[in-house]
């Protein structure tokens, strides 16, 4: 659509695995980690909502995209999301 407006992300470390990506885009939720970067909360289940309120924002997950610790992903803040 014309005029859709993109929030920033800013591409940062996966200190996680994701061995199982899905057919689908997922958003991951995680925080940023003291070592500068990304914890993924352990249950990624869409109905667990205390991993929305522990994380900074959600890693945007193309489809298949298998994500080992150590690669680089795109990671959008929630503030990001507010504005």
């Amino acid at each position: 659509m014309k005029g859709d407006i993109q929030p920033r992300a800013w591409e940062m470390r996966a200190d996680f695995s994701w061995p199982k990506p899905d057919r689908r885009n997922e958003f991951l939720r995680a925080k940023v980690n003291g070592k500068g970067g990304l914890d993924l909360f352990p249950n990624q289940g869409s109905g667990v909502l205390t991993s929305t309120a522990w994380a900074d924002g959600l890693v945007d997950n193309p489809p298949g995209q298998v994500i080992g610790a150590g690669d680089t992903v795109r990671f959008i803040s929630f503030s990001e999301l507010l504005n």
